[in-house]
């Protein structure tokens, strides 16, 4: 395309190398000067408009490789296709477009297009796209800058909490210390007035040697028998002092020790952070401009939301289980289903006909299970056995178990996490990448019962009523299913949020508006339904499965 472009075309088809000076759009060549002169001045291209070489070599390069002639045949465009929406050579049209309607001579169709109205409109959508572009970027560039001053306020914070915190134990430090002054200097001064009563003592039995010796050798022998009597009476004394102070609580060892506050033994744990950093997503301040906005708008068909009413279910299969005690079910993406059994503490995988495929055992009790099938990991928990497998199916190996301290039910997989019920722990979140365990609902949950997700909320059951929370364990709504339903214990969501429950008790299968706000009774004993402790709604294939706790489970299509 630069040969061409810096080239005569002429004077090349002559073999004759001179400069092009212009270019001829129409002629899709360069010209010469000398060319350039013929060029104005024949018949059959002085009405052609030239441009200079140097301004045209300006366009964008892909504009540059645009050529006004038919790749496929070499030849002029000269008419345009409204329905294949391209230009066409003579040819073209013979052999693709004979049946086109809307053929246009291409001289009509360009005619005027630098001034047209589908020029100005896209010169107007590119500045609008161009402003909104501006707009979003401005407004990123805005929380980038409020990130920063958020992240030297909480810096701060983080300062302040400390000094508190220092300030706080520096107080106790001083009040301790007082303490630990005041306590020695008062056995101090017990001690200290107990050893001057001792040295007091002691002189007093020094002086009587020393006057025991002297009447030894001057004193008479009367002087003597009478000075020994009121020796004697004084030597009984120091002896009654002497058991005095052995039998008196002055003589115990008096040890000065440090008791640690219960809440410090328990300070490394109780204080493993400060806080939390939470990044709190809000929409946007930002606005597109839209020409089509102020323009009359489509009216465009309203689609109805699904309603409990529309539910429609198609029993497809009914499986037999194995077990006496069926507190789990699943599918696998293969079709396959998985049931725990709680007794046997053994997990089945049942084939698409319901024949056994295989067996997995955990070495533990295997209640609620959940399929992730982006890492094809099994999670299951165990009940009383406090702990939760994860078991990988490829390998069909247990990865690891983790000790959660608490009897361990329902249990679903969201963004790295596992919720579960946490029976007397309540609602309860499990970190993956540290194991740690934290608390988002305090109250009891009934034992075996499931728990769902759907979207950022959380579903779990407690006293025949199901409870709608967000992922931080915030209360939403609450729906009450009694007397409609009784022994609540499996519940999972479809794609419309709508909830579906089973009463254990009850023997039947309730399905919940996305609301709480309405409820309608699906399956019942005299569909076979006795004792449905779990139930596993396919998102990708609107299937549910249901099962009973023994004997019997049911695959059901959702339309």
């Amino acid at each position: 395309m630069s040969s061409k472009l810096t080239v005569c075309g002429v004077c090349e088809y002559r073999n004759i190398t001179k400069p092009s000076v212009v270019w001829c759009s129409e002629c899709d060549e360069g010209l010469c000067e000398e060319c350039k002169e013929h060029h104005a001045a024949s018949k059959g291209t002085r009405e052609h408009s030239t441009v200079p070489i140097s301004e045209y070599q300006k366009l964008p390069s892909n504009i540059l490789e645009i050529t006004q002639t038919c790749r496929k045949h070499n030849e002029k465009y000269q008419t345009f296709c409204k329905k294949h929406d391209c230009p066409c050579c003579r040819r073209c049209v013979i052999e693709t477009h004979d049946d086109c309607r809307e053929l246009n001579a291409i001289d009509d169709v360009i005619q005027n297009v630098k001034s047209s109205n589908a020029f100005l409109e896209i010169e107007q959508v590119l500045a609008e796209l161009f402003e909104n572009l501006q707009r979003i970027s401005n407004d990123r560039q805005d929380n980038l800058k409020s990130l920063k001053e958020n992240k030297t306020k909480i810096e701060l914070e983080i300062k302040e909490i400390r000094m508190l915190i220092n300030d706080h134990l520096d107080k106790l430090q001083e009040i301790l210390m007082k303490e630990l002054y005041a306590a020695e200097e008062k056995e101090n001064k017990k001690i200290s007035c107990l050893i001057s009563s001792i040295q007091e003592k002691e002189r007093e039995i020094t002086e009587c040697q020393a006057n025991l010796g002297k009447i030894k050798q001057h004193a008479s022998d009367l002087q003597t028998f009478l000075a020994m009597k009121h020796i004697q009476q004084d030597v009984t004394k120091s002896e009654q002092f002497l058991e005095s102070l052995l039998k008196e609580d002055n003589m115990n060892q008096v040890v000065i020790s440090l008791e640690k506050d219960k809440c410090f033994e328990n300070l490394p744990t109780a204080l493993n952070k400060m806080g939390s950093i939470i990044l709190d997503t809000r929409s946007t301040n930002a606005t597109l401009t839209k020409r089509k906005n102020k323009q009359a708008q489509i009216m465009l068909p309203i689609i109805p939301v699904p309603t409990n009413d529309d539910l429609k279910l198609t029993l497809r299969q009914t499986v037999k289980t194995i077990g006496t005690n069926i507190a789990g079910c699943s599918l696998l993406p293969d079709g396959k289903m998985i049931f725990s059994c709680y007794f046997t503490n053994k997990i089945y995988i049942v084939k698409t006909d319901g024949s056994l495929d295989y067996t997995l055992q955990t070495g533990s009790k295997t209640c609620c299970i959940h399929y992730i099938e982006e890492s094809r990991k099994l999670i299951v928990t165990s009940g009383m056995d406090m702990s939760i497998t994860i078991i990988d199916m490829k390998n069909r190996t247990t990865e690891k178990s983790i000790k959660v301290g608490s009897w361990i039910y329902g249990i679903v997989h969201k963004d790295g996490k596992l919720f579960y019920n946490g029976y007397s722990k309540g609602l309860c979140v499990v970190c993956l990448d540290d194991d740690s365990v934290t608390h988002l609902v305090t109250d009891t949950l009934p034992s075996y019962c499931s728990i769902a997700t759907w979207s950022d909320q959380l579903y779990y059951i407690i006293d025949d009523s199901v409870v709608c929370c967000d992922l931080r364990g915030a209360f939403k709504w609450k729906s009450e299913l009694k007397p409609f339903l009784r022994g609540a214990r499996g519940i999972t969501v479809d794609n419309q949020g709508r909830i579906y429950v089973s009463g254990f008790h009850s023997d039947n299968v309730v399905v919940i508006s996305p609301d709480g706000n309405k409820h309608r009774l699906l399956l019942s004993k005299k569909d076979g339904l006795q004792g449905p402790k779990s139930l596993f709604f396919d998102c990708k294939n609107n299937n549910i499965l249901i099962s009973n706790q023994t004997k019997q489970a049911f695959f059901y299509d959702v339309s």
